[in-house]
């Protein structure tokens, strides 16, 4: 399985962070990348909302539903390029407010920390798969990124 942490929404302020984003995807990736949960996911998409919310712009940067793709061909307006996907779901989760000042100064290991936790926290969208999803062991998938992190002292 393909798991990808990126970033959707990312405020200047923080950009120094997005090493250790990539770094905490690429390991996590290499983990899982021989393991199989079933024919229904073959890619699983993290995506974070990294934004200081001010006040009244709350609504602007909400989290979106979990979303599942089939299969769907996009086609690149700009080059005609087209990309074919398939079994994807993502899965968006936000660090705001105290956390993302915490996140902003955390260490290396801290911020890792706490992206785990903003991970397993949204893996609560894995209790209710969309019915086009018939073969996915989610209990096993959370259990074994849960062992992944405690192995790495994430959590």
């Amino acid at each position: 399985m393909n798991i990808e942490l990126r970033v959707n929404e990312l405020d200047a302020k923080i950009e120094h962070k997005l090493s250790v984003i990539e770094t905490f995807s690429n390991e996590i990736n290499i983990e899982f990348r021989n393991k199989n949960y079933g024919n229904s996911i073959d890619d699983f998409n993290l995506i974070c909302i990294l934004v200081k919310t001010k006040p009244g712009y709350e609504d602007w940067y909400i989290p979106k539903k979990p979303k599942y793709i089939e299969y769907k061909i996009y086609r690149n307006k700009l080059t005609g390029q087209e990309l074919e996907i398939k079994n994807q779901y993502s899965i968006e989760f936000k660090i705001d407010n105290k956390l993302y000042d915490k996140f902003e100064v955390a260490s290396d290991k801290e911020s890792k920390k706490i992206l785990a936790e903003k991970i397993l926290e949204s893996f609560k969208h894995l209790d209710k798969l969309p019915k086009k999803i018939k073969n996915f062991d989610a209990e096993k998938f959370k259990s074994d990124i849960e062992i992944f992190f405690k192995k790495n002292e994430f959590i």
